[in-house]
C-alpha cells in the first residue's frame, strides 16, 4: 500500500514539474464571493500577462512564492501566485499569454458562471437561519437565530464564520448566544436583531461557515493528518415587508414627559428643559426634536439613546435636554410624538404637557451718563527716539551665528525628507494599496483574503465593517501589517 502511495506521488510530481504554465480556476463561483485563481510557472526567464482588471474588475494578488529546483544539475524557477477578484454576474475569463525561456503560452478562454449557494446537505453539519415572523412593517424588529450543528466525531481542526451582511436590513449581534449537546452533535446559537429598511419582498441570503477538517482518505498525508476545506452554507429567508402609514416613521409603544427644574425665574436666568421618550420599537429612529420658541434663546444638547434587548423586546430611551433664556413670560409648547401601534393597528399620537415660565420683575440698573468736559487741549507728546549703535563685532557673531542655523535647519529638512524616502520605499504593495483605498468597501476586498492569518488583524477586519469612519481603524490596520510584514 505504502509502494502505491509513493508511486501516485511521484507521478503527480512530475506532471507538476513539466507543466510550464498551469492556470488553476475554480469550477463552480458562489455569488458574493471572491474568484480565487492562481498561476504556476516553471522556467527561468518568465513573462507574466500584466493585467489590472479582468472584465472590468479589480483583480488584486493575494500571495506569490517562488522556488528552486534542480533536476538532473538543471536549475528552474518555479513561480505561484494566487489572485482574487469579485463578478458580481456572469462573465467570460480572457485568454491570458505567458512567456517562458522565450516562448509564448496562452490559456484557454472559459465561461465563469455565478452560481447561488445552497443550503448543505450533509450528515456531519448543519447550519439552518430560524425566524418567527414572515411578514412585518418597515423598521418592525425581529430576531433571526442561527443554529449550527456538528457531529463531535467531525475531526474539525478549526471553523470560521463568515461575518454576515444582510442586505437592506439593520441589525446587530446579540450577546444571547448558546453552545450544547444534542445527542452525537455539538449546537451553537448566535441571534441577530434585524429591522428592515425597506418595504417589498426582501431576502436574507445564505450564511456560510468555513470548516477546517481532517481528511484520513488523503493519500498523501504520509507523515501527518491532512486537511480539506467545507464550505457550510444556510437555508435563506424570505419576507414581506409593509409600509409604515404616511408620514411616520416609528413603530411600538412610546411614552413622552417633560419636566423644567423651576417656573419661576428672574431676568437673564435660564430654564433647565428635559423631554425624554421612553418605549420599545425603532428608538434609534426618533428625529432629532427641536424647540421653536419665540422671545427666548435656547440653547441644546444633543440627545442622548440608550437600548437594549429584554423580554424579547427592543427597549429604550430618548433623552435631550434644553437651556432656554426667556426675555419676557412665556410657555414653553407641547411635544407630539406619532407612532405605529400594530397591536391596534393606528397611528398613535402623544403629547408632552405645555409648561408656563413666569419671568419676575427685575430690577432696572440705571446706565452712568458720561460728563464731557469741554474746552480741553490735547497736547502732543515729544517723541524721543533712542539710537542704539551695534558694533562690528557683534555684527560678525550674530553673521556666523545666523550661518550656523541656517545650515542646521538645511540638515534636518534633508534628513526628513531621506526619511520619508526611506519609509516609502519600504512598504510593501499591500500597504500601498490599503493607503490608497477610499472607502470601506475597496479596504474590505482589499484585506478579506487575509482573514485567519492572525486574531488580532481578523479583530480589526471585523470592526472595519462595522464602522462608517475608517480613518483611525486604517492607521490600526497599517501597523499590524507592518508588525506581520506583510
Amino acid at each position: 500500500m505504502f509502494l502505491i502511495k509513493y508511486f501516485i506521488l511521484i507521478i503527480f510530481l512530475s506532471v507538476s514539474v513539466f507543466a510550464n504554465v498551469q492556470l488553476n480556476l475554480p469550477k463552480d463561483v458562489v455569488r458574493g464571493e471572491p474568484l480565487l485563481f492562481s498561476i504556476e510557472i516553471t522556467g527561468n526567464d518568465i513573462t507574466l500577462p500584466d493585467f489590472k482588471t479582468i472584465d472590468s474588475y479589480s483583480v488584486q494578488e493575494v500571495s506569490s512564492s517562488t522556488s528552486t529546483n534542480i533536476i538532473n544539475s538543471k536549475i528552474t524557477k518555479r513561480v505561484k501566485k494566487t489572485y482574487s477578484l469579485y463578478p458580481s454576474k456572469d462573465f467570460l475569463f480572457p485568454s491570458l499569454k505567458f512567456i517562458v525561456d522565450g516562448k509564448e503560452y496562452l490559456s484557454k478562454e472559459r465561461n465563469i458562471v455565478l452560481k447561488n449557494s445552497q443550503k448543505t446537505i450533509s450528515s456531519d453539519f448543519d447550519l439552518s437561519l430560524k425566524t418567527d415572523v414572515k411578514e412585518l412593517y418597515v423598521s418592525e424588529n425581529f430576531i433571526l437565530t442561527m443554529i449550527f450543528k456538528y457531529k463531535k466525531s467531525a475531526n474539525i481542526v478549526d471553523l470560521s464564520f463568515q461575518k454576515p451582511s444582510f442586505d437592506n436590513f439593520w441589525y446587530k449581534q446579540l450577546d444571547d448566544s448558546k453552545q450544547y449537546q444534542e445527542g452525537a452533535f455539538v449546537v451553537q446559537e448566535l441571534k441577530f436583531l434585524l429591522f428592515p429598511l425597506k418595504s417589498g419582498n426582501l431576502k436574507i441570503n445564505p450564511l456560510k461557515i468555513n470548516a477546517q477538517i481532517i481528511d484520513g482518505n488523503n493519500s498523501f498525508s504520509f507523515f501527518s493528518n491532512a486537511t480539506s476545506n467545507v464550505k457550510i452554507y444556510s437555508n435563506d429567508l424570505e419576507f414581506n415587508v409593509k409600509e409604515l402609514p404616511s408620514n411616520v416613521n416609528l413603530i411600538g409603544k412610546f411614552d413622552i414627559k417633560t419636566q423644567v427644574d423651576k417656573r419661576q425665574i428672574n431676568q437673564g436666568e435660564a430654564v433647565s428643559y428635559k423631554l425624554e421618550i421612553s418605549g420599545y420599537g425603532n428608538i434609534d429612529d426618533i428625529k432629532d426634536i427641536k424647540l421653536d420658541i419665540k422671545d427666548a434663546t435656547v440653547y441644546e444638547n444633543k440627545p442622548i439613546i440608550k437600548t437594549k434587548y429584554e423580554d424579547n423586546k427592543y427597549t429604550g430611551t430618548y433623552t435631550k435636554v434644553f437651556s432656554i433664556i426667556p426675555n419676557k413670560s412665556m410657555t414653553i409648547p407641547k411635544v407630539n410624538l406619532e407612532y405605529f401601534d400594530k397591536e391596534l393597528g393606528e397611528v398613535v399620537l402623544k403629547q408632552s404637557d405645555a409648561i408656563d415660565i413666569k419671568l419676575l420683575n427685575a430690577s432696572i440698573v440705571k446706565k452712568p451718563e458720561l460728563i464731557q468736559k469741554p474746552n480741553v487741549e490735547i497736547k502732543e507728546k515729544e517723541m524721543v527716539k533712542d539710537i542704539e549703535k551695534v558694533s562690528t563685532k557683534d555684527r560678525i557673531i550674530f553673521f556666523f551665528l545666523g550661518l550656523f542655523i541656517g545650515i542646521l535647519i538645511l540638515g534636518l529638512y534633508f534628513y526628513v525628507i531621506k526619511y520619508k524616502n526611506k519609509n516609502k520605499s519600504s512598504e510593501t504593495s499591500l500597504l500601498k494599496k490599503i493607503k490608497k483605498s477610499k472607502n470601506k468597501d475597496e479596504l474590505l476586498k482589499l484585506l478579506a483574503v487575509y482573514i485567519k492569518i492572525d486574531s488580532s488583524l481578523d479583530k480589526l477586519i471585523f470592526k472595519l465593517e462595522e464602522k462608517d469612519d475608517i480613518k483611525l481603524l486604517k492607521k490600526d490596520i497599517i501597523i499590524k501589517i507592518k508588525e506581520l510584514k506583510l
